[in-house]
Order: structure tokens, then C-alpha cells, then sequence
């Protein structure tokens, strides 16, 4: 069997070229395997499973963002066809607590900053996870974003601009270029512009990240989340930065 995401309506279209049995899963009414009354509360998130409409039981998991719920729900369609039974895959979901890079709280200072990174480097994915900070936590988010590709940038600077709208503030450092040459014009300077053309009352672009600490040291508030994103070396100033406001 194929799992297929119902609430993605990409994914969701190329069903009719899919010549095998397929289950759905999401939030969708439609889905088979179904999650409704999504709460979320920090990082656990829980939700009822339906299955054909049918509510087998409580799921909770300790991750944020409905794009976990989602994730789960893919997993579940799956551990239901190997027929693994539904107690063991409610365990197996309750003790996962993600991965390396994905949302992962690197500290909690003791004025209730949160230092957070995530590898997010595309708009949907840096959506997904401011999403799941604003729906778990009542707390500022002071976003820090490391573009990764001139050409990723140059594509999609607009999509970015949007995706973080959900952000209080927004800091910009340089692109981290991986495989890539510079491309004339193209700097991360095309996401701050747009993002403050778009609204975003609070945005900097800080081309040396290792300015970022000393920058966070008289912005930062108590009980802010303080998250680094992209998929280059931005994570390398966790340390730094949880030096800096620590003492």
C-alpha cells in the first residue's frame, strides 16, 4: 500500500497515476486515518485517531506543530498495515522526542529564554516550524535565519518573506553558499527587503552571524524563543549565544 497525505493537495493529485492500493491519512474529513481535536501545549502535541471514522484512541507525542501530528499520522497508516497493534504504536509514538536539528531546545536559561534550532531551509518547512513555536508556546520569536543557496534564495525570497511573517523578529545573516558560487545581485539581503515590503515591522539583516550573540544580547527579553534555522552552520552559535545571555 501507498500512504498518501490528504491535507497536501500536490500530493494529493497525483493519486489517480498511483496503480496500487493506497491509504489516506491528515486532518482531512476524507482521510482514513484521521486526527481531529489537535492540542498542543509546548513541545507534546495529542490528537484522537480515527480510522474510517471510527476513534480508536488518544495519541500523544512529544513534538510540536501539526506537522508532526501529520508525520505521525503517516507512520500510523503504515504501522496499521503491518498490522502492528494499536498499543504498541501509541507507545512507539509517545516515546519519540524527535531528532537532531528538528526543533531541537538546545537551552532554557533561567529567565525562561528558550534557545531553540531547526534545520528548516525551505518556506514550508521554516512555516511548519514557526507554526508549531506560536501554537505550543505564548511566547515572543526571535527567528534567526541562515539562507542556504544563492540559488534557493534567488528562487524563492519571496516565499520566504511570507513564511517569516510569523516571526516577531527577524534576523538575516549572510547565505551560507554549500556547493554553490555567488551569483551577482543575489545576497540574503532579497529576503530582509521583501519581508519588510511585505509588512514585518521588525527585520535585520546581520551579514556576519558571529555578530548575532552580541546583537541578541540587547533585543532579547525573558520568555522570548530564540530559534536559529537553516540548513549551513548557523547552529554553530547556540553555544555562543546561550554564553552571552547567560551571563
Amino acid at each position: 500500500k501507498v500512504a498518501i497525505c490528504r491535507d497536501h493537495e500536490n500530493t494529493y493529485s497525483i493519486l489517480p497515476k498511483i496503480k496500487r492500493p493506497f491509504i489516506t491519512f491528515g486532518t482531512d474529513e476524507k482521510a482514513e486515518v484521521r486526527a481531529t481535536n489537535l492540542i498542543f501545549n509546548n513541545n507534546h502535541s495529542s490528537f484522537d485517531l480515527l480510522v474510517n471514522n471510527k476513534k480508536l484512541e488518544e495519541i500523544n507525542i512529544q513534538v510540536p506543530g501539526k506537522h508532526n501530528i501529520t508525520n505521525a499520522l503517516g507512520a500510523i497508516s503504515l504501522a496499521l498495515e503491518l498490522e502492528i497493534p494499536i498499543n504498541k504504536i501509541k507507545a512507539g509514538l509517545s516515546s519519540y522526542n524527535g531528532v537532531r536539528r528538528r526543533f531541537e531546545i538546545k537551552f532554557v536559561l533561567k529567565n525562561d529564554i528558550m534557545i531553540i534550532d531547526d534545520y528548516a531551509h525551505h518556506p514550508s518547512e521554516v512555516s511548519s516550524t514557526l507554526n508549531a513555536a506560536k501554537s505550543g508556546w505564548n511566547k515572543r520569536i526571535i527567528a534567526i535565519f541562515q539562507p542556504h543557496l544563492f540559488t534557493r534564495t534567488r528562487d524563492f525570497h519571496r516565499e520566504f518573506a511570507k513564511a517569516f511573517l510569523n516571526s516577531d523578529i527577524l534576523i538575516v545573516t549572510d547565505i551560507y553558499p554549500a556547493r554553490e558560487l555567488p551569483i551577482p545581485g543575489v545576497t540574503a539581503e532579497l529576503i530582509t527587503k521583501e519581508t519588510i515590503k511585505i509588512g514585518h515591522k521588525n527585520v535585520e539583516y546581520i551579514p556576519n552571524k558571529k555578530d548575532v550573540p552580541n546583537k541578541l544580547l540587547k533585543i532579547a527579553q525573558p520568555k522570548d524563543i530564540i530559534m536559529t534555522m537553516g540548513a549551513g552552520d548557523i547552529w554553530r552559535q547556540c553555544d555562543k549565544i546561550y554564553e552571552v545571555l547567560n551571563n
